[in-house]
């Protein structure tokens, strides 16, 4: 570098670098801060709770699994909605003969990456073991569906499904 006759050429030394460094990293952290309060202010995932009770006993979740196949009872899905608002849900529930029909049909619906629309309707019968309600769904995409039929003493039958619903024109 060369000096011109104007202006004099400064220095660069010890205590520059180390404001430059401290610098630098003060607006890296600034701005990581910030990114992190954003994120974590609009995060509306899903998180497992008791993730690691669940994963002990993940044999005894496949037993119950196993054992509601060969217990009989079927649940499928008879309709799916096509459209946001006013469509509907149909569900043909089949158990076996001699067996008493369910006391409550309950839907879950869900999105796979956030709970921020989860909704849970119950269907009511409205057939020889169709189970139905209509279905109202905030925003076109895919929908987990999670239909549990309950007794009494409690739930006998889950299924899971998947939907897919066109975004309108």
């Amino acid at each position: 570098m060369t000096a011109s006759p104007d202006k004099p050429v400064k220095p660069f030394t010890g205590k520059k670098a180390l404001l430059w460094f401290v610098g630098f990293f003060l607006i890296v952290f600034t701005v990581n801060g910030i990114m992190a309060y954003i994120a974590l202010g609009t995060w509306g995932g899903l998180e497992t709770d008791n993730a690691y009770r669940k994963g002990l006993h993940y044999n005894d979740a496949i037993a119950a699994s196993e054992a509601q196949v060969a217990s009989g009872w079927t649940i499928d899905l008879a309709y799916s909605p096509q459209s946001l608002t006013g469509d509907r849900l149909d569900v043909q529930v089949t158990w076996p003969e001699g067996d008493l029909p369910p006391a409550k049909v309950i839907a879950q619906i869900s999105r796979a990456v956030t709970d921020i629309h989860d909704q849970e309707i119950t269907l009511t019968k409205s057939g020889d073991q169709l189970y139905s309600s209509p279905l109202t769904l905030p925003a076109a995409g895919q929908w987990n569906i999670s239909v549990l039929v309950f007794r009494p003493e409690g739930a006998i039958y889950q299924m899971r499904d998947k939907i897919f619903i066109q975004a309108q024109k």
